[in-house]
């Protein structure tokens, strides 16, 4: 399987959007990040870490703080092609939790490391289903 077929969408923001509408747009969408776009090739992430760790424990205003001022420079994608265990390694390698998609120079979605342990839950179910179906160990 491939990180295409467990992708899921990506909501991308303006450098100049501030936390708290960057805050509003993660609770209706039930997501935990936002990628900021810098440029056609430079890309920034805002996460709810981010927010905690460099608004919120800071005291700083939400209406103020912008995305630029807060977000990661993002430095590591992974192709759409690619097979799910280059996300898990590629997560591992960078301790990161969220990877952007791309596919032919565009960022088309996202994976995260939830997304990765899902898949192989999944998997590891429907081995042992498998297994108990052919009855075991032949011998």
């Amino acid at each position: 399987m491939k990180v295409k077929d467990i992708m899921h969408g990506v909501t991308i923001v303006e450098p100049s959007t501030s936390v708290l509408e960057i805050a509003r747009i993660m609770k209706e969408k039930n997501i935990g990040s936002v990628l900021v776009k810098l440029s056609e090739v430079d890309w920034g992430i805002v996460t709810e870490r981010d927010i905690i760790n460099k608004v919120v424990a800071r005291g700083l205003s939400f209406k103020e703080v912008k995305a630029s001022d807060i977000m990661t420079e993002l430095k590591v994608t992974i192709d759409a092609h690619a097979p799910i265990s280059k996300a898990s390694e590629l997560f591992n390698i960078y301790h990161i939790r969220r990877l952007p998609v791309m596919e032919n120079g565009e960022i088309i979605g996202m994976i995260t490391s939830r997304d990765v342990a899902k898949y192989c839950m999944f998997k590891s179910l429907r081995a042992k289903r498998e297994y108990g179906r052919s009855g075991g160990y032949r011998r």
